[in-house]
């Protein structure tokens, strides 16, 4: 006999924020850090990415992805539009973003995430700054855009509001949380 997992509604409002390139103000009084680099991904493969995804969205309900078909993932990652950066920390992984240019003008900041042992030491401002460069050197970019939600890492908004986002629409949404989709594995 099988038991079925009582279904869990979770409602939650996403705020979807912008920033224009040429007000971009970079986090001042964030020192570099010599164990810290970034690494640049070409066509990344979804399992290093979904590791980096399920790392830092864990406890967020980060599981869009892992609810999607594996296609649709290869599909988005090989897209040359999309580049993702890995924060690597005395030679590990511990971060990422991912940097979406499919739609220039505008560059979306599709993901940004620390995993959570890095997470309240000043990395995500170094990380920010370290957007902003990527998306200046690009030249193409007029207006960044960024979206986060009530699931998200208690400091995730007001980081991109002090990075000089503004919130330029909110939506109510709801879905069903995660459960097992977590330990799902593309095979």
């Amino acid at each position: 006999m099988q038991h079925q997992e009582a279904s869990v509604i979770l409602n939650y409002t996403v705020s979807y924020l912008s920033l224009e390139m040429e007000d971009v103000k970079f986090f001042k009084n964030v020192s570099g850090n010599p164990a810290i680099s970034f690494l640049k991904a070409i066509s990344p493969d979804t399992s290093y990415f979904l590791y980096l995804y399920k790392e830092v969205g864990r406890k967020y309900e980060w599981t869009d992805w892992l609810r999607s078909e594996k296609s649709k993932l290869e599909s988005f990652l090989n897209n040359n539009n999309i580049i993702l950066y890995s924060l690597i920390l005395r030679g590990v992984p511990k971060g990422f973003f991912v940097l979406d240019y499919r739609h220039l003008p505008i560059c979306d900041l599709a993901y940004f995430g620390l995993f959570d042992d890095v997470t309240g030491k000043g990395i995500g401002k170094f990380m920010m700054n370290r957007v902003f460069e990527e998306v200046i050197e690009s030249g193409d970019a007029k207006t960044l855009t960024v979206n986060t939600n009530t699931l998200d890492h208690k400091s995730a908004l007001p980081l991109y509001k002090k990075a000089g986002f503004n919130i330029y629409k909110t939506e109510i949404h709801k879905r069903s949380a995660s459960s097992q989709l977590e330990k799902k594995e593309y095979l």
